[in-house]
């Protein structure tokens, strides 16, 4: 069985309209389980050349009454069963409106932290945004004390008669002025020339 929509592609480079016949996937949970699989990675490549001309998804059928006005309807004994967190099985004694509702900026005015989360409401926005957000010019640095050892774990320890060579060696470097005193935690003494 086909059907034939007509639908607006947008494919990034442009937008129209198109007729597209679509061949209705099985409703029975009998069926489906037959279709073949695909690896993930062979999928997209497909998917990026062409090979894959129709993807169906699956949903729960009262959202798709409600989202879908093309949607089938599936009668009692088609039903597929599905694990959304909508389904009345899983749902809480809260509707969906309620759990929307408590999570609100609003909601959260009686809670003693308001003001703090106030402050980054930017970073919990209400719609995620379709672009990275504004760089805020915030850059964190460590300054270590002088005369500090440098905080990495070296791969293997070295003897100490290595290690009084290393730091006198460049104990002197600093004193010639050659070298300077690292302040990133994250360093290792290198010579560079």
């Amino acid at each position: 069985m086909t059907e034939t929509l007509n639908v607006i592609v947008n494919n990034g480079s442009s937008v129209g309209a198109y007729t597209l016949d679509l061949i209705a996937p099985p409703k029975l949970t009998s069926e489906i389980t037959q279709l073949p699989t695909f690896e993930h990675k062979r999928f997209l490549r497909d998917l990026r050349s062409g090979k894959v001309k129709q993807i169906c998804v699956l949903v729960a059928d009262d959202e798709c009454v409600a989202d879908l006005r093309s949607a089938t309807v599936f009668t009692e004994n088609e039903r597929v069963l599905s694990s959304s967190s909508m389904d009345e099985s899983v749902l809480d004694e809260k509707t969906r409106i309620e759990r929307y509702d408590s999570q609100s900026w609003e909601s959260l005015k009686t809670n003693p932290l308001y003001e703090d989360l106030v402050e980054f409401k930017d970073e919990f926005p209400e719609t995620v945004p379709c672009e990275l957000p504004k760089d805020k010019s915030i850059r964190h640095e460590v300054e270590l004390k002088p005369g500090s050892k440098y905080c990495v774990m070296k791969q293997w320890p070295l003897p100490r008669e290595q290690v009084l060579v290393i730091d006198k060696f460049f104990a002197d470097r600093v004193a010639a002025g050659h070298v300077r005193e690292s302040t990133s935690p994250h360093s290792s003494p290198t010579f560079c020339v």
